[in-house]
């Protein structure tokens, strides 16, 4: 008989708490992110330098070795802030070593994303509202399960408890990695990066199987095999609901006198600029509660979750749905339910993008040619079936996931695509838009 739980496994967790601090700690919180992006454009500055003078030589026709190009590894790039640190910023002694520990750290992953072609050449920081500041070791830590102790500025107090990361600390079964304090919103968080031991679920025995079509007017649809519908989310349209509230709030700090080159910008924009952050800031925390009590229901109550694997990045340039497409945040659903499933036992399985799950009869197979975005009804014209086209979809996908069950062999959390049927039907190339199909 399975064993119903697996041996510890350590994970990594985020811990993410607000800040409360006082005004003396603000300001000492500003320098400690003010430090660090100085560095980093002195650190960014030194290196380009560096790379003109060598460009320059080679012009020239002067020989240049490798010895002659500043390293940008992490501690190849924190010697060359110790060794210039003293005529660039005499004042640096104000903060801790983590602060240019980040810059440095941060600077060194950047080149390394340009130069394996991940992002574009890094460029200089410019100072604003808000930012962040990424300590290593025991330079942060919990005092209790209210306060927490940053080094050089003291205990700053939470709003929130942090008792579950204080337990998991008082009994070893957590480690502090790091830690990130942050300024966003006008809110000051500080994030945990924290490895856990836990004693995960063993998988599940592959009985109760739902599949989810995510979409915009409904933004999860689920069903089980036999048809019967099992989850209906409206969609709270979070930014759409917020636009006017958003464009108003805009306006106001448009006439403001904002940051321009040489000019400082004005205390009643700093005061307006904020009430449109707040709205984002709601916004996002809002959305992000839906979707983390959504995949927390299903990864806890279902042994197998079906869901498209959905090109949201191609989706997205259709103009006339990317900000609802964005707004429903379907791959951080998708994201949570593939990390959540492997703590609870659950399986999560991924259906290929071509298959035409909304075009496909959930009673009889029959596969329609076209189904426009606007038919929110499936209408069969084989068998005569008339559903939703997101439940007639969510069943479909659902019985995707029943070779899971009969065979067995799911494994918890693991998203395996190859897995399930990844053949797009002859027809299914040929529509307008196959990218949106269940939107």
């Amino acid at each position: 008989m399975t064993s119903p739980h697996t041996a510890p496994t350590v994970v990594t967790q985020a811990y993410t708490f607000a800040l409360d601090p006082t005004a003396e700690q603000v300001s000492a919180l500003r320098s400690h992110v003010g430090g660090s992006r100085f560095a980093y454009n002195a650190l960014l500055a030194l290196v380009q330098a560096n790379w003109d003078e060598n460009r320059a030589k080679k012009e020239s026709g002067l020989t240049v070795t490798n010895d002659d190009y500043v390293s940008t590894s992490h501690f190849g790039l924190l010697y060359l802030w110790a060794e210039h640190r003293d005529e660039l910023a005499p004042w640096w002694g104000e903060n801790g070593s983590s602060t240019y520990n980040d810059a440095a750290q941060r600077l060194s992953k950047a080149l390394t994303n340009w130069r394996k072609g991940r992002a574009k050449f890094p460029h200089f920081k410019r100072k604003g509202q808000g930012g962040s500041v990424r300590f290593l070791g025991n330079v942060v830590r919990l005092a209790d399960s209210h306060h927490v102790r940053l080094a050089r500025i003291g205990e700053v107090k939470t709003y929130e408890s942090t008792r579950k990361l204080f337990r998991h600390l008082e009994r070893g079964t957590g480690r502090v990695v790091a830690a990130t304090v942050c300024e966003r919103s006008g809110k000051w968080r500080v994030s945990f990066t924290v490895e856990v031991t836990r004693t995960l679920l063993a998988t599940r025995t592959p009985e109760r199987v739902i599949g989810i079509d995510v979409g915009i007017t409904t933004l999860y649809t689920g069903a089980t095999p036999d048809g019967t519908q099992v989850l209906e989310v409206a969609n709270p349209r979070h930014f759409p609901r917020a636009e006017q509230r958003l464009a108003h709030a805009q306006r106001i700090a448009s006439r403001r006198q904002g940051p321009k080159p040489g000019l400082a910008s004005s205390k009643r924009w700093k005061k307006a600029n904020a009430r449109v952050q707040r709205i984002h800031a709601t916004v996002r925390y809002t959305r992000g509660n839906l979707i983390h009590e959504t995949t927390t229901m299903l990864a806890k109550n279902y042994d197998v979750i079906v869901v498209e694997d959905l090109n949201v990045a191609g989706m997205v340039k259709n103009h006339s749905l990317a900000k609802h497409i964005s707004d429903a945040a379907w791959g951080e659903f998708t994201r949570q339910l593939e990390y959540k499933t492997t703590w609870y036992g659950s399986t999560l399985l991924r259906v290929d993008r071509f298959y035409p799950s909304s075009k496909t009869c959930s009673r009889c197979g029959t596969v329609k040619a076209t189904l426009s975005l606007d038919e929110r009804k499936y209408h069969c014209e084989t068998c005569g079936l008339t559903t939703g086209r997101d439940l007639n979809a969510a069943i479909n996908l659902a019985r995707q996931g029943l070779p899971a069950t009969s065979s067995g062999t799911g494994c918890g959390g693991e998203v395996r695509p190859g897995c399930l049927d990844n053949q797009a039907h002859p027809v299914e190339a040929s529509t307008e838009a196959p990218t949106v199909v269940g939107a």
